[in-house]
């Protein structure tokens, strides 16, 4: 693979973060080689990209190498299937049993699928196995359990498709299931959609339809407590509780996602999927009737479908009033992540913030939301009756109380690759601004500066679209759409006969009472669906800059008829005709949406919060306090501080001597040392007894002189016993029952560190896509830019203000303050176990958040092997983490996050 084409300023970027990370790394190895660690290195494998997470996430050699040399030939899907079937025929990788093949086989294609991220490669799939049919031949069964969700639906089809794939290269025969085998797997469907969750519940008939003629048999592990009553007790099934990984891959997979299948397939030339037709178009009237289906984009209400208690509503599924679409991107929006004005987060009573997870009926399923200061805001009424539009924050916080209701909830900026990302089709676009720029410079050489195009008068935008044929300005194009017939006629013939237009100011003025046959409140509320924004005074409606309204009525500027309505049922087409000039749609994509999932900036603790994985069982109180167990007695006659807990023996294959912890004091490495609990033997080097097969352990309840260990502890890292409160565990849960040294918790309750199930120090961020920053946003100055190696700004001037906008540098992060906080904590506490425990020198040095600019971030991906690289520049006050696209694109698919 040759090198990345990339400037000289980006390599050098890149070698700069390589030899820090190699550096923290040997650091971390002698550190560990010294200490009381499992390993005595860093556990953690180097992966450059996709090909190597891949690897080093499945294990099989060579997979890598082979990943890179197919994806300059295919797509991303197509390399998956390859890989697998290469994997499968022992192309790459070496196996022992064909049954091991096609199981690496399928993790393989699966990781390619999920890049290597997410757990379903590895727990997404217990395992694989060959089955037999009732004719004798054999057959493949795949076990998914519950994690492979995280895979999403696409990914979980195309197992399948690969499992398929794979049993054709090696020469197994498809599976053949029996009737009430078939029956099962609807039951079992049903019953989940009960106790569970499905994006997707496909009819009994489709259910059928595919577990009759999948070549493969979709299996699972029990994931749930219900059980089948109907089809208990199958030979081929062996349980009767309910299968959560199969429903998944079933229902959200094959069923969902059957068009995707049916590509591939196609691709691939592959025979025996015929059925997918049957699934995806036998009952829609076949291609032609598809497409034109495809065409009528109509409102979805899947979003509302599984509303949760106290997570509002804000918009309908494509209703007037809801949120506007506008295409587009702003610097902090991107995949997953749109943008809305600030002023709709204060008057939605800040259910909306920066990070908050909006579910949103298209183009996906979810969005994260950032604040955009440059589409519009809400239009409100006022208490006073005034219908204003509100674009400022300021203006937002100063009006809430006098808000009455939110007539338009304002524009949503969305770009195009969502739609393109989620095979959507693109929904008609608004006439913006930037539309009619485009229109206007292409029209006319005249140069009238930027603001005045912006922001026109209404006598220059009306010469304009006079003079140059060009569509009407979009500050005076109106919601036409929005009303229909009726209420454009009653509308005209109301301000023809009751307005009264003061043509030097340009203003409208409409009586608000008046006659009750003219349906006066039905006028104010057409205006207020059109967005015409106004003012109510002294009984009168004030509308400012009124003439291109007028026109569009079909009014001169006395007010009179100018010409008959016009035969259609289209009131853009109207305005567009009686005007006399070109009239386009304001808002013609609506978007409707509901809270998600709030924003998320926390450290993460266990629950109950621990600092150190050491068992004390009930000796440290509800609290699993260590400094209690310390002085922790059975009865008046024992020993203080001694403990009665569960943990593993070890032994030490050097001296010989027993222990509990990963290294003796001899400086060996302990080994566990196993036991059969029913023969009362050991077993040496074995998971299993020789003599009855049961599994072995090597976890055992001990009397434990826990005071000394603590006291030792302390004096090892020079503290003096004087903490009120360390938090141990009630009983470890790791597979060795092998403890933490003490020392890690005592510094980690100095410092106020919290850790996570597997020991990792953990602090949780809702991350939103950042392409373009300013130092004087991030708390730091230009001068700490230039540190960092950025030199000038978007516009190629050499970087010397604060204010000035640069392009955020691929690995770069930006964290909240109270994650900096957090990580400053941290800093110290490794800082102080360097020194303290590991007997070396300090890294960080840091004393404030401020000194934490630059430092390197390790991203884990939770039961991976994926770690992924970032620089710290800079500190948010939103409760979220920012990053950029190609950051978040090399650590996870999406941001359509389960809700909490």
């Amino acid at each position: 693979m040759g090198e990345t084409i990339a400037s000289e300023e980006m390599h050098e970027y890149f070698n700069e973060l390589e030899a820090r990370l190699k550096e923290a790394i040997e650091i971390a190895n002698r550190a560990k080689a010294r200490g009381g660690d499992p390993k005595p290195t860093v556990e953690i494998p180097l992966a450059k990209d996709l090909a190597d997470r891949v690897e080093n996430l499945i294990g099989v050699e060579g997979v890598a190498a082979k990943i890179r040399e197919l994806e300059t030939k295919m797509s991303r899907e197509e390399a998956a299937l390859e890989i697998g079937r290469q994997v499968a025929e022992g192309e790459v990788g070496s196996f022992a049993t064909k049954k091991d093949a096609v199981e690496a086989a399928i993790r393989v294609s699966m990781a390619t699928l999920t890049e290597g991220v997410v757990a379903a490669p590895i727990e997404g799939i217990d395992k694989v196995e060959l089955g037999k049919n009732d004719d004798g031949s054999q057959y493949i069964r795949i076990f998914y359990s519950g994690p492979i969700r995280s895979a999403g639906g696409t990914a979980q089809a195309l197992s399948v498709l690969v499992g398929d794939y794979v049993r054709r290269g090696i020469g197994i025969d498809r599976y053949k299931p029996r009737p009430e085998e078939v029956e099962r797997y609807v039951e079992e469907i049903l019953l989940y959609k009960k106790v569970a969750s499905l994006q997707y519940t496909p009819a009994e008939d489709e259910i059928r339809l595919i577990v009759r003629n999948c070549p493969v048999c979709i299996d699972g592990d029990p994931t749930e407590d219900a059980e089948v009553e109907g089809h208990r007790d199958m030979e081929r099934i062996g349980t009767n509780r309910v299968r959560g990984g199969m429903c998944l891959v079933l229902a959200e997979g094959l069923a969902l996602k059957a068009p995707k299948v049916r590509k591939h397939v196609k691709k691939l030339n592959m025979d025996g999927w015929d059925w997918l037709e049957t699934l995806i178009g036998g009952s829609k009237g076949g291609e032609d009737e598809e497409q034109e289906q495809r065409n009528k984009i109509k409102p979805k209400d899947k979003y509302i479908k599984d509303l949760i208690a106290g997570r509002p509503v804000f918009s309908h599924p494509s209703r007037p009033g809801g949120f506007r679409l506008r295409y587009g991107r702003s610097r902090n929006t991107s995949f997953a992540a749109a943008g809305v004005n600030p002023s709709t987060m204060v008057l939605l009573d800040d259910f909306i913030t920066n990070g908050t997870q909006l579910k949103v009926e298209r183009p996906g399923k979810a969005a994260a939301m950032s604040a955009v200061d440059s589409i519009e805001g809400p239009t409100v009424r006022l208490n006073s009756g005034d219908l204003i539009r509100i674009d400022n924050i300021k203006e937002a916080y100063e009006l809430r109380s006098q808000v009455e209701t939110i007539v338009d909830i304002g524009e949503i900026l969305i770009n195009y690759g969502d739609f393109l990302e989620n095979n959507h089709p693109l929904m008609p676009s608004p006439y913006v601004f930037e539309w009619w720029k485009y229109d206007y410079e292409a029209a006319c050489p005249e140069h009238i500066p930027e603001e005045e195009l912006r922001n026109p008068s209404a006598a220059l935008a009306l010469r304009l679209a006079e003079e140059l044929n060009i569509p009407l300005h979009p500050k005076f194009t109106y919601l036409w759409h929005d009303i229909n017939r009726n209420e454009f006629e009653v509308l005209r013939r109301f301000v023809a006969e009751n307005g009264d237009l003061s043509e030097g100011e340009g203003i409208l003025r409409l009586p608000l009472e008046a006659s009750p046959n003219m349906g006066i409140k039905s006028i104010k509320s057409i205006l207020e669906k059109l967005l015409v924004l106004h003012r109510v005074r002294d009984e009168k409606i004030l509308m400012g800059e009124a003439l291109p309204f007028i026109l569009c009525l079909g009014l001169d500027r006395k007010l009179k008829e100018k010409a008959p309505m016009p035969d259609t049922d289209n009131m853009v087409d109207a305005a567009c005709i009686l005007s006399g000039f070109k009239v386009f749609p304001r808002a013609p994509s609506r978007i409707g949406a509901r809270m998600g999932r709030p924003e998320k900036s926390d450290l993460r603790k266990m629950s109950p919060a621990a600092q150190v994985l050491f068992p004390i069982s009930n000796a440290g109180g509800l609290t699993r306090n260590l400094v209690s167990a310390s002085d922790y007695s059975a009865s008046i006659n024992e020993k203080v501080g001694e403990i009665e807990v569960e943990l593993g023996l070890r032994e030490c294959p050097a001296c010989r001597k027993e222990t509990y912890f990963w290294r003796c004091d001899c400086g060996g490495y302990t080994s566990p040392k196993f036991f059969c609990l029913r023969c009362k033997i050991d077993v040496r080097d074995a998971e299993t007894c020789p003599r009855c097969g049961r599994r072995s352990t090597s976890a055992a309840t001990v009397k434990l002189d826990f005071r000394s260990l603590y006291k030792q502890a302390f004096e090892n890292v020079g503290e003096r016993e004087k903490m009120d409160m360390i938090k141990g565990v009630k009983r470890l849960m790791n597979g060795q029952m092998t403890p933490e040294p003490l020392e890690k918790g005592i510094l980690r309750a100095k410092h106020d560190v919290y850790i996570f199930k597997d020991g990792t120090v953990r602090y949780d961020m809702s991350d939103i896509p950042l392409t373009h920053i300013r130092a004087d946003e991030l708390g730091i100055t230009a001068a700490k830019l230039r540190e960092l190696g950025y030199v000038e700004d978007i516009y190629g001037e050499p970087l010397e203000r604060d204010d000035q906008i640069v392009c955020l540098k691929v690995q770069d992060l930006v964290i909240s303050y109270d994650g900096g906080e957090y990580m400053l904590r941290i800093a110290k506490y490794v800082d102080d176990l360097l020194v303290r425990y590991y007997k070396g020198e300090p890294y960080y040095n840091a004393r404030t958040i401020q000194d934490l600019v630059g430092v390197l971030l390790i991203g884990l991906a939770p039961h991976t092997s994926a770690g992924v690289l970032g620089r710290l520049i800079g500190f948010t006050k939103a409760s979220v983490g920012y990053a950029h696209p190609f950051f978040h694109a090399s650590k996870r698919r999406n941001c359509d996050g389960d809700e909490d």
